[in-house]
C-alpha cells in the first residue's frame, strides 16, 4: 500500500495491450528487420493501432497518463514527439523566401514553383516519418504499459527469445550451407549469418540488443546471499543447473555465438565493449563491492571467448580486424563515405536535405575516390544530422543521456530487478555510440523500435512497484 501523501498506483493497462507490443517487438525483425516499404509501414500500422487502443482508455481512465515511467521519460518522449513534428514540417510547402532563408542550398536545387518543402525527396521523407513515428510509439508504450515487475521480465524475456529465434536461424543456415533469409533465397550476406535480416550488421546489432536485455535479466536473477559451506554450494550449482537461469545462459551462448559466425567487425568488438562498459559502471555504482557480481560478468567474457576461440572460429574476426588496420586508410570507403558526407553537411547543417533523403542527394557530393551506389552514410551520427540537422542530432543525443542518467542512478538500487534494467539500458547506449559510427543500424526499423524500448525502460525504474528490495 502506498503510503499517506504519496501518489497511488494506477492499475496496469490490460494486459492484452502490453501482449501486443511483445508481438510487435518480436514481429519487427522477421520481415527483412522490417527494412522494406510494406514491412515498415506494417510496423508503424500496429504501433498507431496499439497507441489509439490506449489512448481510448486512457480517455476514461485519466489516471493512467500518471504512471512513474510516463512521468520520469516525459521530456524525452517530447524531444522525440519535436523530431518527428520537424520531420513533417520538411514535408510541408513552405513560402520560397522562407526556404531560401533556412537552407539556401535546398532553395538553390528546387525547381518548381510554388510554395517549397524543405525535403529533397519528399516520398522518402514521408516513409521515414512513418519509422519514426512507430520509433516514438514504442518508446511511448513501454512508458505506459511496463508498470510491475512481471512486464519488465516478460519484456526482457521476449527480447531474449527473439534474439536467440534469430540466432538459432542464423547459425542453421550458415552451418547448414542452406543461403535463405526472410523465407527467400539470399542475395547478400551469403556464407555468413544474417538470420532473417538482409545485412550481418544488422543482425549483429540486433543480437548485442538482445543479449543486453538477456544479461540484465540474468544479472537481476543472481542470488544476493553467499554461500559459506561446500555443500550449500554444491546445492547451489545443481540448482543452477535446472534452473531457469542455466537455459539463460544457454540461451546468451547461442545469440554470442551467432554473432561471432555474423564476421561482423564492429558487432563484436561494439559487444565486447559494450558489456566491459556496463559491466564497470555497474562495479563502480555499487554501493559495495560484489565479488558475485564481478565474477559473474568476467564469467560472461572469460566463457563466451573459450567457446567462441575453440569452436566457432573467433580467428576469423580478429583477422578481419587485422586486415582492416592493414588496409591504407584512403582504401576505405566508410572513410570516404564520411568525408564526403561532411561536405553534403556542411550545406545542409541547420535544416537538413529531408530524412530519408540521403541516397538522392549523396550522388552531387560523391567523389571519384567512392565508387558505387549508397543508400545510407555508414555513420548514424552523421547521416541523421544531414538529414535533419545538427540539432535534431543534439536532441537525440539528449534523450540517450537522459535514459543513461537514469539507467547508472539505477544500478544504485536496492532492487536487483532495477539493477537488472540499468545494466540492461547502458549496454545497449555503449553498443549504439560505437557501432553507430561504422554502420546505420538505427535505421533499420526493427533495431530502432528495440533500441526505443530499452531506452524507456530506463524510466520504468522509478515505478514504486519495481523499486522494492528484491
Amino acid at each position: 500500500m502506498p503510503q499517506s501523501g504519496s501518489p497511488s498506483i494506477p492499475h496496469p493497462l490490460p494486459t492484452w495491450l502490453f501482449a501486443s507490443l511483445l508481438a510487435v517487438l518480436v514481429w519487427a525483425p522477421l520481415p527483412f528487420g522490417s527494412n522494406r516499404e510494406w514491412a515498415g509501414a506494417g510496423l508503424a500500422v500496429a504501433t498507431s493501432a496499439l497507441c489509439a487502443a490506449s489512448l481510448q482508455y486512457l480517455i476514461f481512465r485519466p489516471g493512467h497518463w500518471q504512471t512513474a515511467g510516463v512521468r520520469a521519460g516525459s521530456v524525452a518522449l517530447l524531444l522525440l514527439v519535436l523530431v518527428q513534428c520537424w520531420t513533417a514540417l520538411q514535408l510541408l510547402p513552405l513560402p520560397r523566401e522562407l526556404v531560401a532563408m533556412l537552407s539556401p542550398q535546398a532553395f538553390a536545387w528546387h525547381i518548381r514553383e510554388g510554395g517549397l518543402p524543405l525535403s529533397l525527396d519528399v516520398s522518402a521523407t514521408r516513409y521515414r516519418l512513418l519509422i519514426g513515428i512507430a520509433v516514438t510509439q514504442v518508446f511511448f508504450l513501454t512508458l505506459l504499459l511496463v508498470t510491475t515487475r512481471q512486464r519488465v521480465n516478460l519484456l526482457l524475456g521476449a527480447l531474449v527469445f527473439s534474439g536467440t529465434l534469430q540466432a538459432s536461424y542464423g547459425v542453421l543456415m550458415t552451418l547448414s550451407g542452406v543461403e535463405l533469409g526472410f523465407f527467400v533465397e539470399k542475395y547478400a550476406g551469403r556464407g555468413v549469418a544474417t538470420g532473417t535480416f538482409v545485412n550481418r550488421n544488422h543482425l549483429a546489432g540486433y543480437l548485442v540488443l538482445c543479449l543486453a536485455a538477456g544479461t540484465g535479466l540474468l544479472l537481476a536473477q543472481l542470488s544476493p546471499y553467499r554461500r559459506q559451506s561446500w555443500r550449500d554450494r554444491l546445492r547451489g550449482w545443481l540448482e543452477l543447473a535446472m534452473s531457469n537461469k542455466f537455459r539463460l545462459r544457454i540461451f546468451l551462448a547461442l545469440m554470442v555465438v551467432a554473432l561471432v559466425l555474423t564476421r561482423s567487425r564492429m558487432g563484436n568488438v561494439a559487444f565486447f565493449c559494450a558489456l566491459v562498459f556496463a559491466a564497470t559502471l555497474t562495479l563502480v555504482a555499487g554501493r559495495r563491492f560484489s565479488w558475485g557480481v564481478a565474477l559473474f560478468l568476467v564469467s560472461l567474457l572469460v566463457v563466451d571467448l573459450w567457446i567462441l576461440g575453440t569452436w566457432f572460429g573467433l580467428d576469423k574476426v580478429v583477422e578481419r580486424l587485422e586486415t582492416l588496420e592493414s588496409r591504407p586508410i584512403a582504401e576505405d570507403a566508410r572513410y570516404w563515405l564520411d568525408v564526403y558526407t561532411l561536405v553534403m553537411l556542411r550545406d545542409f547543417w541547420a535544416t537538413g536535405i529531408g530524412a530519408g533523403a540521403f541516397p538522392s542527394v549523396f550522388p552531387n557530393y560523391q567523389g571519384s575516390a567512392l565508387k558505387g551506389y549508397y543508400e545510407y552514410a555508414h555513420n548514424d551520427y552523421l547521416q541523421i544530422a544531414a538529414e535533419l540537422g545538427v540539432a535534431v542530432l543534439l536532441m537525440l543525443a539528449s534523450v540517450v543521456l537522459m535514459a543513461a542518467r537514469q539507467a547508472f542512478g539505477a544500478l544504485k538500487s536496492g532492487s536487483r530487478l532495477v539493477r537488472g534494467i540499468g545494466f540492461t539500458v547502458l549496454m545497449a547506449i555503449g553498443w549504439a555510440i560505437l557501432h553507430s559510427s561504422t554502420d546505420f543500424n538505427l535505421y533499420i526499423p526493427a533495431v530502432a523500435v528495440t533500441f526505443s524500448a530499452i531506452l524507456a525502460l530506463a524510466f520504468t525504474t522509478k515505478s514504486e512497484l519495481l523499486l522494492t528490495r528484491a
